[in-house]
Formats: C-alpha cells, structure tokens, sequence
C-alpha cells in the first residue's frame, strides 16, 4: 500500500484517510468494500477548496457517471450503496437531480432497491419564494434530501461478521422511509456541505454488520468516519484535498476514543498545502490574500491576476466567482470597499 496518499491511518487500520483523488486513488481492492456511504458534490456553486461546483448539467452528470463506475468496482457482489442528493435543485436551472443521478447508477450497474426521504425541516429560513403570492412564477421549495439505496449484485448479505447490531426501535425507526432529523451546522464542523452523524449511523445499522468495511469517496469532514469508529465499522475516507483531511481527523480526535488510543501521525503537509492548511472555502482563501497585504489597495482585477498565478502553480483551482466573494467580504466587514472601488484588509 503506498503510503504517499494515506493522510492517516490508525495502528488497528479501523480508520483509513486517503489524500488522493476518487479516480485516481489505488489504495482500494476491487471487491472489499461493504457499504458505500456518501454525499457528492451537489454541483449548486458551494465554495470548495478545490472542486468547480459550477459546472455544466450535463458535465455534472458525467462526472457522476465516472465517480460511481469506480465506486461499482469497488463493491462487493453484496455490497450496498447508499447517496444522499438532493430532489432536484432550482439553481442554474432547474433539474431532477434525485431522478437523474438514479437513472445513472443504473446505467453504471448498481441495482435500485429503495428510497428513504431524509426532512431536514428548514424551510423555514427559505426566502426563494419566486413571484410571491403570484401564479406568475412561484417555485416550491421542498425541504428534503434523499438517500438511494442500490446494491451491486445479490441484495441478500451473506459476507461479513453476519453480526446485527441494531436495536428493535431503532429498526422501526430505520426501516420507515421517512427519516426526520435535523441537518449540521456549517460554522461547528467548518466544511461548506456537512451532513449530521445521524445519516450514516442509521445506514451502517440497518445495511452491514457489524467490521464491514464502510467508505465514503467524498469525505469531506469526516462523518462518516466518525460514525463508522463509534459503531464498529472500519471507515474508509476519500478526499482530494488534504484541509478537509485534516478537519476529519480532528473530528475523529474530538468525538471518537481514537486519540486515547493511539494513532499513527498524519502525513506532513507539503509547503503548499501548508500554506493554506486553515483555510476552508473559497472566500477564506481570498480573505487571505487580502490578510497576507493589509495594506495593499485592490481592484478586482488584481484579485483575478492573483488568482491565475496561484492556479498556474496548483495551488487551487478557480475562483470564477471572485467578484461576488468580494462583495460578500464587504457586506461582512471582513475588507473595506473605498469610494474609487478598490478594496483593501481593514
């Protein structure tokens, strides 16, 4: 196993951390994996560190379509997967994202099997409401996510532990296909796109037993780790980049007994991604830079010049939209607009 990928790997390999990319990563065998828990990229322009969540529909979709021909591989013949997406999206045009990305793993090979409607019950904050009170063009907002649930080959499990440990309520509660429990907070895991512990703990109860090999391809802060420690499962997480690499372990650190009972350190951060190891979004990365020259006055197009010289060195990728991070910068009085539109740290 190489080890230049591997962020982190406990000594009892319950916890694997790979810094690599999905398509690229060699650090799996074909055929060991139980259960797949993951959330994608929802493609609605959330500001990562190094995924373009704004491309096209239809690019969108093929990404999707290579991501799950790799996460097919990876299955075993009784292997389940469960994707959590969302029902459709409105933003950039609207589409049947749930409908879609369905028919997708369908076309990979996965076996379709369920549906569970997971209510996160905040349409209460919503203000994209269309024409208000008006049939002109009103749009509906529904307040759900969806987690499908597919299998490879055989639905029945007959490998692993064959040891169940979920209890009767829980079962009851698993089994209805209507989970209501709240979301995660972006500002307590600080990812853009976190999703509550809850998910995966029911998933890995009610689809694998107990020392299946569960993995997330899009770790991002880490909960499904942190739910695969707690309940028994060896996790596996994939991220391409190594900031949320590190926000996963320091989740499984503080919520887990994993640094009470010894853990082989984490890789040392290149100088690259030393330099931007805090930063968690795109807007912090532009912060930054305003930080780094506090009093350097800027215009927008400096910002962009920057911005293509830190690409060109791979630092990161795009930030198409630089401008609009800005003005959101000002709007929070993290930097101050001056009356000739040059901006600069206050």
């Amino acid at each position: 196993m190489s080890e230049e990928k591997i962020y982190f790997q406990d000594k009892d390999h319950r916890i694997l951390i790979i810094n690599d990319s999905v398509f690229d990563t060699k650090l799996i065998d074909p055929r060991s994996v139980d259960l797949i828990i993951t959330s994608p990229p929802y493609n609605v322009d959330i500001e990562y560190n190094t995924h373009d969540d704004t491309i096209s529909y239809p690019e969108y979709k093929k990404f999707s379509k290579k991501w799950m021909a790799q996460c097919y591989e990876w299955l075993k013949d009784d292997g389940r997967f469960c994707l959590n997406i969302p029902l459709d999206k409105n933003k950039g045009g609207h589409q049947s994202v749930g409908a879609d990305l369905t028919q997708i793993a369908q076309e990979v090979g996965f076996k379709y099997h369920t549906t569970i409607v997971w209510n996160e019950g905040n349409i209460s904050k919503r203000t994209a409401w269309g024409s208000w009170q008006s049939a002109s063009a009103p749009h509906v907002i529904s307040p759900v996510e969806l987690i499908i649930v597919l299998y490879k080959s055989e639905w029945k499990k007959t490998s692993g532990s064959k040891i169940s440990d979920i209890e009767k309520q829980d079962f009851l509660d698993c089994t209805n296909g209507l989970w209501k429990f709240n979301g995660e907070k972006k500002k307590r895991i600080g990812h853009p796109a976190p999703f509550p512990v809850e998910l995966p703990r029911r998933c890995m109860k009610l689809f694998s037993f107990k020392d299946d090999i569960v993995l997330d391809p899009f770790l991002g802060s880490g909960t499904t780790l942190v739910a695969s420690y707690v309940n028994d499962r060896k996790g596996i997480g994939i991220d391409i980049d190594a900031h949320y690499c590190q926000i996963a372990l320091n989740r499984l650190k503080k919520e887990t007994t994993l640094d009470s009972e010894g853990y082989i350190e984490p890789r040392p951060l290149s100088k690259k991604e030393a330099s931007k190891k805090y930063l968690l979004t795109q807007s912090d990365l532009v912060l930054q830079h305003f930080k780094d020259y506090p009093r350097q006055q800027m215009t927008y197009r400096d910002v962009r010049d920057w911005i293509k010289e830190e690409v060109a060195k791979g630092c990161f990728k795009d930030i198409k939209a630089y401008e609009k991070i800005m003005r959101t910068l000002v709007k929070e009085k993290q930097i101050k607009r001056l009356p000739d539109g040059r901006f600069v740290y206050k």
